[in-house]
Formats: structure tokens, sequence, C-alpha cells
């Protein structure tokens, strides 16, 4: 399993060379979150030369998203939006992506490996799918907040395991103040807005893998804000209210001021500056 990054903006990453078997040209990434047991990854590419790829068969399910530039994925051009999900052992066509481009990058159940030419896998299920999310229309989602819908597009969804890629939009004013836990991990990518948030602020760039059981909440969309969302499972929201904390203790060595507080979770980061507790 990956570990839990609850809120991290990806400027707090450094860049390394991109780890992309078989391609040819200059490309960068941000490793956003990595399962070392399996190889699973969620990256942030950055292309500064034209990139290009042959055919082949990738040994992980593999999903390219656009976020600006262009991808051509076989004759297909796909620019800001566009969106790429190939199983693993299924053979895709060639991809090219032009210099500037940035693009998230997801690799589930398996590492990095890519076979030139090779053909399908016997073991292989499903088909390659490919989107244009700017042509797809926003539907409302079957689970709301109690001021107004949020709305989905649905990129990918794995019928047997449930596991789904899509895009939500919170429009502006819309709040929940339940807890929310899930029986499946979540994991989200910021593509516009700000939302506050018991954890933080979420704004383009804002990244968050949550694995499951984990709670979460306390949401208020300040602006139109969309994310591009991806779960292993189908997404069951159980909600908590009225929560409570107890906890306690005899202090052992230090003075009633110095007691620890539920934590606030302060960021310190490049991108967000530094801690609010600074200075204290």
């Amino acid at each position: 399993m990956r570990p839990h990054v609850e809120l991290i903006h990806e400027d707090d990453y450094v860049w390394h060379p991109a780890e992309l078997p078989g391609g040819n040209g200059d490309v960068r990434e941000r490793r956003l979150s990595t399962d070392e047991e399996d190889g699973s990854s969620a990256l942030s590419l950055e292309f500064d030369t034209d990139w290009t790829r042959g055919g082949g068969v990738p040994s992980a399910d593999t999903e390219f998203f656009v976020l600006s530039g262009q991808l051509t994925y076989g004759t297909t051009a796909l620019g800001p939006g566009g969106y790429v999900q190939v199983p693993a052992g299924v053979p895709m066509d060639a991809v090219t992506v032009a210099a500037g481009s940035r693009i998230l990058h997801w690799r589930e159940y398996g590492s990095s490996g890519f076979l030139p030419g090779a053909e399908r896998a016997p073991d292989a299920e499903g088909e390659v799918t490919v989107r244009d999310s700017e042509a797809l229309e926003w539907t409302a989602a079957p689970t709301v907040g109690p001021l107004t819908p949020l709305f989905i597009k649905l990129l990918h969804r794995d019928d047997k395991t449930g596991f789904y890629t899509r895009l939500i939009l919170a429009p502006k004013g819309w709040t929940d103040h339940r807890l929310a836990h899930h029986p499946c991990y979540e994991e989200f990518y910021t593509l516009s807005g700000r939302m506050t948030y018991n954890f933080g602020d979420i704004d383009p760039g804002t990244y968050c893998f949550r694995p499951p059981f984990v709670k979460h909440g306390h949401f208020v969309a300040e602006e139109d804000t969309t994310w591009i969302i991806r779960s292993d499972g189908e997404l069951i929201n159980w909600y908590t209210t009225d929560e409570w904390i107890n906890w306690g203790g005899e202090a052992e060595n230090y003075e009633p001021r110095q007691a620890p507080q539920p934590s606030t979770m302060p960021l310190r980061s490049r991108s967000r500056g530094a801690w609010s507790r600074d200075g204290m």
C-alpha cells in the first residue's frame, strides 16, 4: 500500500529524470506517491522536449491525463483533459507528447516495465480507453452534500473491481461538515479552484493519497473546484457526525502549558511558506 499523503502541493516535490522505458526525449517527473512493494506510482510529468514511444505492452495498469500541451495516442490528438487508460498486458499504440506538456501519469499494480512491440499477454483483461473529458457532460453525483450536489465525469471504471478514475466538480458554496471514510483508498489531484478543509487548503496542484478507513471532512468550496480522483473500489461514504476526541493522562516531565493538542496539521512547505506555529 502506498503511504498516507493527506495534503501536499506538487511544488514541494523535487524533480527526477522520468522513468518511462522505451521512450525518446527529455522528461522529468515528480513522484507524488509510490508503493515500494508493487511499484504503483502517481507521477507528475513535464516534457522538456518532444517525446515519443512506439507501441508495446505495459506491465502495470497505466493512465495518462493531460494537464497542458498535447498527447497523441496513435492518431488521436488529445489536449488538456485528454485521458488514456491501458490495462496491464494489453498492447497500446505509439504515444507522442509535445515539448512543454504537463501530464499526470499513474501505474497501478506494477512497475514501469514496458515491452516494445509485444503481443497481448495471455491473462490480460480489458481494452484501451481513450477520452476527451472536455467533450463529456457533467452529471450529478449520487452522493451529495447538504447544500448543492457534486458533479462527475467518469473517465474509466473496472466493472469487476469497481476501480475508477473520474473528474469531480464542487460548485462554489458547496459544503459538507460531516466526517467521511471509505472502504477503499481515495486519491486526488486538484485541477482548479479553491476549497478549505480541516487538513489545509486545496488549490491547483494539491495532491492527496488517503488509504482506506481514514476519516476526513469539513469541506467548503470557496470557488468552483475540480479534481481528478481515483479509487481502487466502489467509493462508499460512511459518515460521522457530532464527532469527539477523548484522551488524556498524567504529565510526567512537562508543564500544563506544554501539553499536547489535537493536531491541526500546520503546513510547512515551499509552496505554503512557514508553519503557522513558527516564532512561537
